[in-house]
């Protein structure tokens, strides 16, 4: 084979290896990014609360579980609110008074958060 056809040969097989490959499209992010709360959703993801802001006293709030295991949204102080959501599951429950709510995670005390309240 005389050398400007080999030469051809090879700019083609890399103009078609370049035009086959799969890289990621320049929109895309290489990880999820951490997903936020709407609205009147708390999120529960990677172990982490993600809490909404501006709940009024009275107004509905769901909890959305993204793990794969179950969690509590327990209030600090007892009684005021205990709600369980399984994986992949979501539960509401109504907010209290206007006031800030310290809370966690009975299975996972580590995991901590505050609701605030407006009145």
């Amino acid at each position: 084979m005389d050398r400007p056809r080999a030469l051809a040969l090879v700019v083609g097989v890399l103009l078609l290896l370049v035009g086959c490959s799969s890289g990621a499209d320049p929109g895309e992010s290489a990880a999820d990014p951490e997903p936020e709360p709407d609205g009147t959703t708390l999120v529960i993801s990677d172990f982490t609360f993600q809490v909404p802001e501006g709940l009024s006293a009275g107004e509905t709030i769901t909890v959305r579980n993204e793990d794969s295991v179950g969690h509590t949204v327990t209030s600090d102080e007892e009684g005021i609110f205990d709600v369980s959501v399984g994986p992949g599951d979501e539960v509401s429950f109504t907010m209290p008074d206007a006031g800030e709510y310290p809370f966690h995670c009975t299975p996972h005390p580590n995991m901590t958060a505050t609701l605030t309240v407006e009145p």
